[in-house]
C-alpha cells in the first residue's frame, strides 16, 4: 500500500513538474500597440523572452522645458503606422500556485512582471510628424490561453520614452492589451 501511495505522489510531482516548463510558442497579435509577429522563448523555468516586430502606431515626444507640459504624442491610423521592433522578459511568478489550484498553464498562461525595450520607426507614410523612439517599461500583466491556440494578454506598468531624432525622453504611463493566434505547427511546449 505504502509503494503505491509514493508510486502516485512520484508520479503527481513529475507530471505536476513537467506541466510547469514555459514553452516556446510562435504567435500573431493583435492589440492596442499593433500587430506584430512573436516568438517567446523560455530561458530559464520561470522566464520567457519574447521578441516582435510588427506595425504599429508612431510616436512623437517634445516638450517645452516644463515637466508637467511635456507631451508623449502618438498617432494609430492605418495610414500612418511605423515598423516596430521589442524585446520583452517576463518572469513568472505564480506557476505552481496555478498548478495546485489546477488552473491552466498552456501557452506559458500566468502573472509576470515584465521589462520591455521596443524601438519604433517614423511613420511609414508620414516620417515629417513622427520621431524615431525608444521606449522602456517595466510592468505587471497576466497572459492566459483562450483554448488550444488563442492567447489574451494585458499588462500595465511604468516606461520611458526617448525621441532620438531630437534628443529628448519623458516617463509615461505604459498599458498594452493584446490576444494573439499560437501557430501550432511552429510552437512547442506543454499542451
Amino acid at each position: 500500500m505504502k509503494r503505491n501511495i509514493l508510486f502516485l505522489l512520484s508520479f503527481y510531482f513529475a507530471f505536476t513538474a513537467s506541466s510547469q516548463e514555459l514553452g516556446t510558442y510562435q504567435k500573431i497579435e493583435l492589440g492596442i500597440n499593433g500587430l506584430g509577429m512573436s516568438i517567446e522563448t523560455p530561458i530559464s523555468k520561470k522566464i520567457a523572452l519574447e521578441s516582435t516586430i510588427g506595425l504599429g502606431p508612431s510616436y512623437d515626444m517634445y516638450g517645452d522645458g516644463e515637466a508637467l507640459t511635456d507631451k508623449i504624442g502618438w498617432g494609430w491610423a492605418l495610414a500612418e503606422p511605423s515598423f516596430h521592433g521589442s524585446v520583452y522578459g517576463k518572469f513568472f511568478y505564480n506557476r505552481n500556485k496555478r498548478a495546485e489550484k489546477r488552473k491552466s498553464l498552456r501557452l506559458n498562461s500566468g502573472s509576470f512582471i515584465g521589462v520591455k525595450v521596443k524601438y519604433i520607426s517614423k511613420s511609414l507614410s508620414e516620417p515629417q510628424f513622427y520621431s524615431n523612439t525608444l521606449l522602456a517599461n517595466i510592468n505587471w500583466g497576466n497572459q492566459h490561453n483562450i483554448g488550444k491556440h488563442w492567447l489574451f494578454s494585458y499588462s500595465v506598468g511604468i516606461g520611458y520614452g526617448y525621441n532620438i531624432d531630437v534628443p529628448y525622453g519623458l516617463f509615461y504611463p505604459a498599458l498594452d492589451l493584446k490576444i494573439a493566434y499560437v501557430l501550432p505547427y511552429f510552437s512547442k511546449g506543454s499542451k
